[in-house]
């Protein structure tokens, strides 16, 4: 059996399972909200916080992986944009390894947009030879993916500095447009132009089943879900009207991330906008799928390993 862990920006995700006849059997799957990258870009570091509540879903995630037979050591563990930039980002993760033993790989943009198109491309069918263009929200960077998906290759990519917790720490300090525009001048996404986008992680996924109406979240209930974009901004500009606990009162589903929803939700509105998007796929596969499928993390994509 094996098992991935995707420490990011604003949540930890958990996956284990095993691949039999080129098959993944998800054996557990857990996501917890611990804002590891909220307030980064004012303060340069991890707040004392938001690691303890990472150290805390790390200690826990540990006892249910003993459970099922699995080494501590096997377990493949990355960490995104945010780790990329942290100050103390190098002592977090030297405390992670000797108290808990697991060994962490701060991975680069396109070692995240690589795993991550591996983890949506596993999904489809083996005679599907279309390209498609993945949008991953995260909570710090967002990922814009073109890939082919067979023979699975990444197209190209490109890594945007903004996310649901980014943007959502802009927004109140009114500097979100002006950050934005300065984002857009220096990454071109035209290349990206598509009618059709499938969105993976947290942001995306909650607003999916806000969206969908469904009370009790589970992957199986939102993974493949279709809406029309324009459905998706008018969602949104109504969210954008609502202060948080109203939100979260309205759509208790989304638990934590009731504070960053919004900021995430903004993120997506924008890249779709300029993409000429009219519908949206979710997808439930992401990163911690793409580690565990590919068994481990191609040093070309590791910046720095604790």
């Amino acid at each position: 059996m094996r098992a991935s862990i995707d420490i990011g920006s604003n949540s930890v995700l958990l996956l284990a399972g095993n691949i039999s006849n080129g098959e993944f059997i998800e054996h557990l799957s857990e996501a917890n909200i611990t804002g590891l990258g909220k307030d980064l870009d004012k303060n340069g570091s991890f707040l004392k916080n938001s690691m303890e509540d990472t150290y805390k879903v790390l200690k826990g995630y540990k006892k249910k992986l003993e459970k099922l037979n699995i080494e501590i050591s096997s377990v493949i563990v990355t960490a995104t944009e945010a780790s990329r930039v942290a100050e103390n980002a190098a002592s977090f993760f030297e405390n992670i390894k000797n108290d808990l033993g697991f060994s962490t790989h701060i991975i680069t943009a396109s070692g995240e947009a690589f795993y991550t198109g591996l983890g949506i491309a596993s999904g489809y069918l083996s005679n599907d030879r279309e390209e498609k263009v993945i949008l991953d929200i995260g909570g710090a960077s967002t990922e814009i993916i073109k890939v082919k998906t067979n023979p699975f290759t990444i197209l190209s990519s490109v890594s945007l500095p903004i996310g649901s917790v980014r943007a959502t720490d802009w927004i109140k300090s009114n500097s979100f447009e002006s950050k934005l525009g300065a984002i857009f001048n220096e990454k071109k996404i035209e290349n990206y132009k598509t009618e059709e986008i499938i969105c993976v992680a947290g942001t995306m996924t909650s607003l999916g089943a806000m969206l969908k109406g469904i009370k009790t979240y589970r992957d199986k209930l939102i993974d493949g879900y279709e809406f029309d974009f324009i459905k998706f901004e008018k969602f949104i500009s109504k969210l954008n009207k609502m202060q948080p606990f109203q939100i979260l009162k309205e759509f208790p589903i989304i638990g934590k991330r009731f504070e960053t929803i919004t900021g995430g939700g903004i993120v997506g509105m924008e890249v779709g906008q300029r993409l000429g998007v009219k519908k949206v796929i979710i997808s439930t596969k992401g990163l911690r799928y793409g580690t565990l499928i590919g068994g481990e993390i191609d040093e070309k994509f590791i910046s720095r390993r604790f």
